[in-house]
């Protein structure tokens, strides 16, 4: 089966409904960007669909090994977020991973992923816009 449609289907059953949306508009914003080659694009979508999977279920990096690479795996992993972890420390982890492959598919996700929470404007308080700014300066 198809790579893409796998993840999907993954997104499907473990994500709420907002959490699969939200995973979705991630790759969307991944697709659009003319800065990923072309060969690193569908991967970063891939990653982009999972991104939330280890943070926000029970889903382990074991079970997501069985059906994906191990850059995949290990850049949803870079993109896990650890609770006791502050979202600047965070931030500079994924920048300081970037010379593995499976750091830039993060890189390429989280800021996606910022772009896609910045855009929801109807749920974006002051706390939270702070937050996305103050990480993505450490990204760029």
């Amino acid at each position: 089966m198809n790579k893409m449609l796998q993840a999907i289907g993954i997104a499907r059953k473990y994500y709420n409904k907002k959490t699969f949306y939200h995973a979705l508009d991630v790759a969307n914003y991944v697709s659009e960007n003319y800065m990923i080659d072309k060969p690193t694009k569908e991967d970063a979508m891939i990653v982009a669909i999972l991104h939330d999977l280890l943070e926000d279920t029970d889903l382990k990096k074991e079970d997501l090994l069985k059906i994906f690479d191990e850059n995949i795996v290990n850049a949803v992993k870079i993109l896990t977020k650890d609770k006791e972890q502050s979202y600047v420390d965070y931030c500079i982890e994924i920048k300081n991973s970037i010379s593995l492959f499976s750091g830039q598919l993060a890189y390429w996700v989280k800021l996606a992923d910022m772009k896609d929470h910045l855009s929801k404007t109807e749920t974006l308080t002051d706390k939270l816009k702070a937050k996305y700014l103050e990480g993505l300066a450490y990204l760029l």
